[in-house]
C-alpha cells in the first residue's frame, strides 16, 4: 500500500471515530496551543532583534559601584556630556529620561502624557525617520529656541484623531505653546511608555548634576569597534570622572551592554519558567494521547488481524497507527495556534504599559507557525510510536485464532497505561508544586505589611511646569495650594505631597552624608530622598517612633531638619541615638547639614518584594521637588473621587485629574508575580484534568479486560464492595508512585523557581504535603466512576463475554 493510500486509510478510521478524534484534538490543543504562545512571546521579546537598522550595534551605557553592590542602567547628565565628548568607541551617543508631561486641548480637561526629554542625536541614533514631518534640529537644544515636540503615532491617533493638518501646529504643553514638528511610527517606543519627546537644552542646570543618575544612554558602536572595547573604554573614561570628581563619582564605574538584553533581562527568566510549564503539560498531554491510542489499538487487535489476513503487513499496520498520530497532532497544532492567535493579543492588551517590553509587537508569526508544525509532528510521534510498537509486538495470527484481544498484548496495554499514568502524575505533580509555590508567594507578598495604611488613600501625580514658579519658593506654595484645597473638601481627613510616594512608581535615590564622619564620598550610603509637607504621617498613618516628624514651623528660613526611618537609623547609627545627629543629602538643593529631629517606621518603597530601604524625609518648604505626589485621606475612598477633582480642578484647571487609590498602585507592583501566577495555575490546572481524565481511562480500560476475571472473583464470592476496593487499590498503587516520583521531581523543580518566590523557600513542605495529598485524592475520585461501574458488573453476563 503506497503512504498515500495509508494516510487515506488513517483519515478514514479517525472519522469513524469522532468522539476519540475530537477529544485528542481538543487536549492538544490545549497542550501546543499553550507552547506556541509562550514560544512567541519569547521569540517577540527575547529573540528578535530590536526593531532599528543594525539593532546588535545599539548599547546601553551604566554606572556601577561595587562598594554600594548598585547597577544602575543610567548615567548622569553630567557624566554622559562628559561620555559624548571623550568617547571614541561610539558613531553616536544619545541619553534620555522620561518627563511627565500635561496636555490641555482647547476646550477639555487636561491630560497628563509621559514624554521624554531627550539630547541631540536621539533619534539619529535609532535611525528610524518620523512617518510624518521631521526630527529636531542642532537649533532646538537650545533654552532660547522655540519650543516643539516630536509625537507617537499613538497620541496622534488617541488625541489627535490622525489630523493630518497636526504638523507645523501649537499645542500646549505644561502651559507653553510647543509647535508639532513630527509623528514617529508606532514601533518606535524609546522608552517603551512614551508618548512624546522633547529636546533637553543643552544650558539646563541638570547637566550640572553628576550625582543625579537617571539619565539612560545608548551608544551606536562604531564600525569596528566591538562590546567588549567599548566596556575597557567606558571603565577608562569612569575611572578618569572618578579623579576628576571625587565628591559624586569617586567608586563609581561603568558597563556597556547590549542594547537588546537590558531591555529583556527581567523577563527572561519568566519566560523560560513558563516554557518550561507549558512543556511540561504538553508531556502530559502526549502521555495522555498514548494510554488512549494503546486501549484503542487493544480494541482493535481483532481488525488488525483480518487486514493482516488479507495481505496487510505489520509494518503497513503500525504505520497506519502513526499516521493517524499525525493527523491528530496537526489538528490539535492548527486549533491550538488558532488559539494563540486569537488570546495572545488579549494577554498583552490587559497588561499594564511597560511591564512586557515590546509587547504591541508580539504576534504569531511565521517563526511561530514554523515552531508549531515541528511541535505537532514531534507530539505525534511522542504519543504514537507506543501503541504502533504494540502492533509491531503483537502476534496478531495467534489473536485472530483466539478470537478476541486478551492474553499477552492486554496485559502489555495495561502494564505501559500504569507506567504511562505514573509517569503522567508525577509531570502534574512537579507543575501543581509548581503553581501552588508561586501562589504561595503571591499570597505572602499581597500581605506583606506596607508599613502604612493605604485604605482610603487617593493619590494624583503631580508635575508642575516651570510657567506655574518662579522659585523654590513659589513651587512650595504651588504644593500647599493642592494639599489646603483638597484638606477642604468634605470627607478629607488628611493631605500631604510626597516627591517619593511609597509603592507609586517614583523612588529618588541620593547618597547621604553624616557630620563628623570621614566624607568618602563616591562610597556614601544612598537613601530615599522624600520632600513631604507636614500632614504625611497623619494621611498614611505612618508611626512615628522617637522625636517629633515634620511640622509647619519648619521653614525654608528656619533651622534645617530631616526625619530618617528605622532603616537608616540602624544602617547609620546601631546601637546609637540619631536624634540630634545631622546628616547632608542632595546638596545642590541645601548644602546645609540637617538636624535628625525623629525616627519613623519603615515602608516599602519600591515593590512588595524588597525590603524597605534607608529614607530621608525632609521638608518640602526647605527642599521643594520638581514633582511628586499628592496623597490624600478621604472618607469613602474613590466615591469621593468627583468632588476632590472639581476641587483641584478649581485650585488649578491645567493639571491633570488621574486620581488613582493607593491600593491599586500598591496591586500594580505585584502584576509580573500574579501573572507568572496565574498562567502557571492555569498550566497546572490543565495538567491536572488532563492526567485526571488519563487515570478514568486507563481504569475503564482495565475494566474492560478484566471484566471475566471479575465475573471469577464474584462467582467465588468477592461481594461488590470487595471489588471495589481492588479496583480502588489498584489506582491507590498508581497514585502513590505517581506522588512519589513526583515529588523528587518537585523538589528540584522548586529550586529552578527559587528566583520567582519571594517570601517562600524553593523546599516548601506545608506545599509539599498539600500537593501530595491533593493529587492522590483527585486520582482516587478519577478512578471512582470505572472501579464503581465494575464492582456493579452482572457475574453471570461477565463470564459470558469473552
Amino acid at each position: 500500500m503506497s503512504l498515500v493510500a495509508e494516510f487515506t486509510s488513517a483519515l478514514r478510521h479517525l472519522r469513524r471515530s469522532p468522539g476519540f478524534s475530537l477529544l485528542a484534538v481538543a487536549m492538544l490543543a490545549l497542550g501546543i496551543g499553550a507552547n506556541v504562545a509562550i514560544f512567541s512571546l519569547f521569540r517577540s521579546i527575547i529573540l528578535s532583534p530590536l526593531p532599528y537598522p543594525e539593532a546588535d550595534r545599539l548599547v546601553g551605557l551604566g554606572a556601577v559601584n561595587t562598594a554600594k553592590a548598585l547597577a544602575m542602567p543610567s548615567l548622569s547628565a553630567s557624566d554622559f556630556r562628559d561620555f559624548k565628548e571623550n568617547a571614541r568607541a561610539y558613531a553616536a551617543l544619545a541619553a534620555f529620561r522620561p518627563n511627565f508631561t500635561s496636555y490641555r486641548p482647547t476646550g477639555g480637561d487636561a491630560v497628563q502624557l509621559v514624554g521624554a526629554l531627550v539630547t541631540e542625536d536621539f533619534f539619529a541614533l535609532f535611525g528610524l525617520k518620523p512617518i510624518r514631518g521631521r526630527i529636531f534640529t542642532p537649533e532646538e537644544f537650545s533654552v532660547e529656541a522655540a519650543r516643539s515636540v516630536v509625537i507617537s503615532e499613538g497620541v496622534w491617533r488617541r488625541l489627535f484623531g490622525e489630523d493630518p493638518a497636526l504638523l507645523g501646529r501649537t499645542i500646549l504643553l505644561d502651559d507653553q505653546a510647543v509647535t508639532v514638528v513630527g509623528i514617529m511610527p508606532a514601533g518606535f517606543r524609546e522608552p517603551e511608555f512614551v508618548d512624546l519627546w522633547l529636546p533637553f537644552p543643552a544650558e539646563a542646570p541638570e547637566n550640572l548634576a553628576r550625582d543625579s543618575r537617571y539619565w539612560t544612554t545608548v551608544g551606536r558602536l562604531a564600525p569596528g569597534v566591538t562590546a567588549t572595547a567599548a566596556q575597557a573604554e567606558a571603565v577608562t573614561l569612569a575611572e578618569s570622572l572618578a579623579r576628576e570628581y571625587p565628591a559624586t563619582n569617586r567608586g563609581w564605574s561603568a558597563s556597556v551592554r547590549p542594547l537588546l538584553d537590558l531591555r529583556v533581562d527581567g523577563l527572561r527568566g519568566t519566560l523560560l519558567m513558563l516554557a518550561g510549564a507549558v512543556g511540561l503539560v504538553l508531556l502530559v498531554a502526549c502521555v495522555n494521547l498514548a494510554n488512549l491510542m494503546l486501549a484503542r489499538g487493544v480494541s482493535r487487535l481483532g481488525e488488525f488481524a483480518v487486514r493482516l489476513a488479507l495481505g496487510a503487513s505489520s509494518g503497513t499496520l503500525a504505520r497506519t497507527i502513526l499516521f493517524e498520530s499525525l493527523l491528530l497532532a496537526l489538528g490539535g497544532g492548527l486549533l491550538g495556534t488558532l488559539l494563540a492567535i486569537v488570546g495572545l493579543p488579549v494577554l498583552t492588551g490587559q497588561l499594564p504599559p511597560g511591564i512586557i517590553p515590546r509587547s504591541h509587537a508580539v504576534a504569531v508569526d511565521s517563526w511561530a507557525l514554523a515552531f508549531a508544525l515541528g511541535v505537532s509532528g514531534l507530539t505525534g510521534l511522542v504519543f504514537g510510536l507506543l501503541p504502533a510498537w504494540q502492533v509491531l509486538r503483537t502476534n496478531l495470527n495467534a489473536t485472530l485464532k483466539a478470537g478476541g484481544t486478551r492474553g499477552g498484548t492486554g496485559r502489555f496495554a495495561s502494564r505501559a497505561q500504569a507506567a504511562l499514568i505514573t509517569g503522567q502524575l508525577a509531570l502534574t505533580l512537579m507543575v501543581l508544586t509548581g503553581a501552588a509555590l508561586l501562589a504561595r508567594s503571591l499570597f505572602s507578598l499581597q500581605h506583606t505589611p506596607v508599613g502604612f495604611d493605604a485604605r482610603d488613600v487617593l493619590t494624583l501625580r503631580v508635575a508642575p511646569p516651570e510657567s506655574r514658579w518662579q522659585d523654590f519658593a513659589a513651587l512650595n506654595r504651588y504644593y500647599e495650594r493642592l494639599v489646603e484645597t483638597a484638606r477642604r473638601v468634605p470627607g478629607v481627613e488628611a493631605a500631604a505631597f510626597d516627591s517619593s510616594a511609597p509603592l507609586c512608581g517614583i523612588s529618588l535615590r541620593y547618597p547621604f552624608w553624616v557630620r563628623g564622619r570621614p566624607r568618602d564620598e563616591g562610597n556614601a550610603d544612598d537613601a530615599v530622598f522624600n520632600a513631604v509637607t507636614p500632614d504625611f504621617l497623619k494621611t498614611l498613618r505612618l508611626p512615628l517612633l522617637r522625636g517629633r516628624f515634620i511640622e509647619p514651623g519648619d521653614e525654608r528660613t528656619t533651622r534645617k531638619v530631616c526625619v530618617i526611618n528605622q532603616a537608616l537609623a540602624e544602617r547609620a547609627f546601631p546601637g546609637e541615638d540619631p536624634i540630634g545627629r545631622h546628616l547632608q543629602t542632595v546638596p545642590f538643593l541645601l548644602s546645609e547639614y540637617r538636624e535628625i529631629v525623629g525616627v519613623v517606621a519603615d515602608v516599602r518603597q519600591d515593590n512588595l518584594a524588597d525590603a524597605p530601604p534607608p529614607q530621608i524625609y525632609v521638608p518640602q518648604a526647605q527642599s521643594p521637588w520638581f514633582f511628586g505626589t499628592l496623597l490624600v485621606r478621604v472618607a469613602g475612598g474613590a466615591a469621593r473621587l468627583g468632588e476632590l477633582q472639581a476641587a483641584l480642578r478649581q485650585a488649578d484647571p491645567a493639571l491633570p485629574m488621574d486620581l488613582v487609590p493607593l491600593e491599586r498602585n500598591i496591586a500594580r507592583t505585584a502584576t509580573e508575580p500574579r501573572l507568572r501566577t496565574l498562567l502557571f495555575g492555569g498550566f497546572a490546572a490543565a495538567a491536572l484534568g488532563l492526567s485526571a481524565f488519563g487515570l478514568y481511562a486507563s481504569m475503564a480500560f482495565t475494566t474492560g479486560q478484566r471484566v471475566r476475571e471479575i465475573g471469577v472473583r464474584m462467582a467465588l464470592g468477592a461481594s461488590p464492595a470487595g471489588i471495589l476496593g481492588w479496583m480502588l487499590q489498584h489506582a491507590g498503587r498508581l497514585c502513590l508512585a505517581g506522588t512519589t516520583l513526583g515529588l523528587l521531581g518537585a523538589v528540584a523543580f522548586g529550586r529552578v523557581l527559587g528566583s520567582f518566590l519571594p517570601g517562600v523557600t524553593a523546599f516548601d513542605p506545608p506545599v509539599l504535603l498539600a500537593v501530595a495529598l491533593f493529587l492522590p485524592c483527585i486520582g482516587l475520585l478519577a478512578a471512582a466512576v470505572p472501579a464503581w461501574r465494575a464492582s456493579r458488573l452482572n457475574p453471570t453476563q461477565a463470564l459470558q463475554q469473552d
